[in-house]
């Protein structure tokens, strides 16, 4: 089906983005949606109980297509504001995003195309190109591709970022988070669901990442999440494999996140999983960077 000829009344996309105190990013987050090449998007923003000037940057935003959620019940975390945005959401697509990451400009589009084109799939991820707080480049998530790919090691955890995820709404609306899963929301839920869903990613780089520490209490904290997911889905010998492999692996990613929080380093050699930016991958990341941070407009003019 062509991307504009879905035969919907409202926008084919949501694109859901929670904010807690994101007020120095997520004006470049919601220019990055805005500059997109596919336009048939809502953009879905719930503030998180945000202390800071989150809210004055949102509400200062005038486009249709933004709606601002603000309730009182302050600060409940990532799976409570998402599974807000999935309900009040009226795409027939959930598109991720964080509120202080960036988006390619092709990125909606290609995404939706792929899975225009490939009904079967469920959930669809992208290449991912990490970055620091003036746009230099961190690394390279590596992209696991096709479904089995990136279930080979549930154990260990699926390689699909979660912050490049978009999928049918049905599938969120039928797998909701869990606010249980602190730190680790993303991988619970594929964990949970991978054995009766199909996903995917594209090898093309169309999301950055922003990081700009290793938080080893945070990290640590969604690795011991995940461990306890692991142990609760023991029912046999397999089972039991998995969980104690993925204790065990978790463990010693939590000493290596210790140490580089002491040193103070964020980098490929930080994160022995993170890859290198090819030549391409740098000039399309400064075209994307340059784009949106010298060269945009004031996102209150727009």
């Amino acid at each position: 089906m062509a991307l504009e000829e879905s035969g919907l009344t409202g926008p084919l996309v949501t694109v859901a983005m929670s904010a807690h105190n994101a007020a120095a990013t997520v004006g470049l987050a919601v220019r990055s949606i805005l500059a997109q090449t596919y336009q048939n998007w809502e953009l879905v923003v719930a503030d998180d109980g945000s202390t800071d000037q989150t809210q004055d940057v949102l509400s200062s935003l005038h486009d249709s297509r933004i709606r601002f959620i603000q309730d009182q019940q302050g600060n409940r975390g990532l799976s409570y504001r998402l599974n807000q945005c999935v309900g009040l959401a009226r795409g027939h697509y959930i598109a991720r995003m964080d509120a202080d990451d960036v988006a390619y400009p092709q990125r909606l589009e290609r995404q939706v195309r792929f899975l225009e084109e490939h009904p079967e799939i469920d959930l669809l991820g992208t290449g991912v190109l990490i970055f620091k707080a003036e746009g230099e480049i961190a690394g390279c998530y590596p992209t696991a591709i096709s479904h089995e790919e990136i279930c080979r090691r549930p154990w260990w955890g699926f390689p699909l970022a979660h912050a490049t995820w978009l999928g049918k709404r049905i599938w969120f609306m039928s797998h909701p988070y869990s606010e249980e899963d602190v730190r680790c929301e993303d991988q619970a839920l594929l964990l949970q669901s991978f054995g009766h869903s199909r996903f995917a990613a594209l090898e093309e780089i169309l999301y950055g990442y922003r990081v700009n520490e290793i938080a080893a209490g945070k990290s640590g904290r969604g690795r011991l999440n995940y461990c306890r997911r692991l142990l609760a889905r023991v029912n046999d010998f397999s089972s039991l494999s998995w969980a104690l492999m993925g204790c065990g692996v978790h463990g010693a990613a939590m000493a290596r996140d210790v140490m580089f929080q002491l040193g103070h380093t964020v980098g490929r050699k930080s994160r022995q999983s993170w890859e290198s930016a090819n030549q391409t991958e740098r000039e399309q990341w400064q075209a994307v960077w340059g784009g949106l941070v010298h060269e945009g407009q004031p996102l209150t003019q727009m």
